[in-house]
Parts: C-alpha cells; structure tokens; sequence
C-alpha cells in the first residue's frame, strides 16, 4: 500500500514551516526548492563534530503514512549513505537507527524486523513520539 504523491506533498508541506523555523533557531538550513509531486525529497544541512558540512536527505514518498527514509549525504551532495557519513553505531550498515526513518526497518534492507512500518509514530521506550519533521530534525 502506498499513499498518493499529492497526498505526501501536501503532508510535507504543512509541516516545512515549523522545520525551517527549528533549523533557523538551530542554525541549520532547509532546501524544499526542488519539492514537488515527482520529487518527494528536502534537505537540512548540518555540520558534524569536525566541522564538515553535510545534509539529512528525506525522501518523503508514502508520508505520513509511513516514515520518510532519511539519508546522509555529503556537502556536494554526490555521495550519499556512505559509511564515513554516519556516527559510529552498532550496527553494521550506514543508518539513523529510529523508528522515524524507514532506512531502519527490514524491508528497506535494515536491521529491525521487529519495527513495523505503520507504527512509526508510536512513542519510542522513553514515551515521546518523534512523529513530526521537526521532531525528528531536533533528534538529528
């Protein structure tokens, strides 16, 4: 099942207000320019630890019914999901490891089988649900 690409655009845009508004306080910048039916996709640009510039790509097909698949990709935005762009986790592929993002799940090829894609927006162990773009861009 998936959601019509009017439907997620209107979903997304509804809530690119309150993501531009966290990234300015936050010091980030949101690019929505090439948003459209055909391209469900914005960025936040971010700096790491080391001062490297870097974007949080959201690939928003099927939103909200289920999670955008956020991935990192580089400041030139050439190289996306490559390892050297992720934290150091636990697990053995590239991946924000969060119910927000549908990378993580098993049928996208990530290691939580035991999430399901529907229940994204539940509230995560410590009770708060992370079920809004600027929800998740603040636990980004």
């Amino acid at each position: 099942m998936s959601a019509p690409a009017a439907l997620s655009l209107e979903a997304v845009r509804e809530e690119l207000p309150a993501v531009a508004a966290y990234a300015a306080a936050a010091g980030l910048a949101v690019d929505a320019n090439a948003l459209s039916e055909s391209i469900l996709r914005f960025l936040v640009a971010f700096r790491n630890a080391a001062g490297e510039n870097f974007s949080a790509e959201f690939d928003c097909r099927d939103y909200p019914m289920y999670p955008p698949t956020i991935e990192f990709v580089d400041a030139s935005r050439t190289t996306r999901g490559a390892l050297a762009l992720y934290p150091a986790g636990f697990h053995g592929m590239p991946c924000v490891c969060a119910r927000y993002n549908r990378k993580a799940y098993s049928e996208r090829g990530g290691p939580h089988g035991d999430w399901r894609l529907v229940d994204w927006q539940l509230p995560t162990g410590n009770g708060v649900a992370l079920d809004t773009f600027a929800m998740i861009v603040s636990d980004l």
